[in-house]
C-alpha cells in the first residue's frame, strides 16, 4: 500500500510543537520540585527555631530573676547561629497575678530578621517572690 501525499509522517512544525509542550511540562515539574524543596527547608528552619525558643524559655524560667528590660543575644544550636530577643511585659491582670511577668521570646535566623519562632511565658519576678499556699491539716493545699 502506497502512502498518499498527506500521510508521510509528522511535519517539522508538529514535532516542534510537541517538543515545546514536553519542555513546558518538564519545566513545570522542575519548578514544583524546587518549590517543595524550599518548603521543606523552611519547615526545618522553623522547627529548629522553635527548639531554640524553647531553650531560651527554659533559661528564662531557670534564671533567679525575670528580665526587667528587653534583652537579646545570639546562641548556637544545631550548627546554626540563632538571634533571640526576650521582652518583658505585664500580665493582663496584675491583681490576679501579682509579682508575675510575661516574657515574649522571638527567635530569628538573622539579627533584626523576621521571627521564625515565638514563645510567651509567665514567671515570677524572682524565685523568692513565689507565694506558697498554706498547708491544710489533711496534706492538701
Amino acid at each position: 500500500m502506497k502512502a498518499g501525499a498527506g500521510e508521510q509522517g509528522f511535519a517539522l512544525i508538529e514535532m516542534l510543537v510537541a517538543m515545546v509542550l514536553l519542555s513546558l511540562v518538564g519545566l513545570t515539574l522542575a519548578r514544583f520540585q524546587t518549590f517543595q524543596l524550599s518548603g521543606t527547608a523552611s519547615l526545618a528552619a522553623a522547627a529548629a527555631a522553635r527548639l531554640e525558643a524553647d531553650n531560651i524559655a527554659i533559661d528564662m524560667l531557670a534564671a533567679p530573676l525575670a528580665p526587667t528590660a528587653p534583652t537579646s543575644g545570639t546562641s548556637l544550636n544545631g550548627g546554626r547561629s540563632w538571634h533571640w530577643t526576650a521582652t518583658p511585659a505585664p500580665t493582663p491582670d496584675q491583681q490576679i497575678m501579682p509579682g508575675i511577668v510575661r516574657v515574649d521570646i522571638l527567635v530569628s535566623a538573622t539579627p533584626g530578621g523576621p521571627p521564625l519562632a515565638s514563645r510567651s511565658i509567665l514567671r515570677p519576678l524572682s524565685h523568692d517572690s513565689i507565694q506558697r499556699l498554706p498547708e491544710t491539716g489533711d496534706g492538701s493545699r
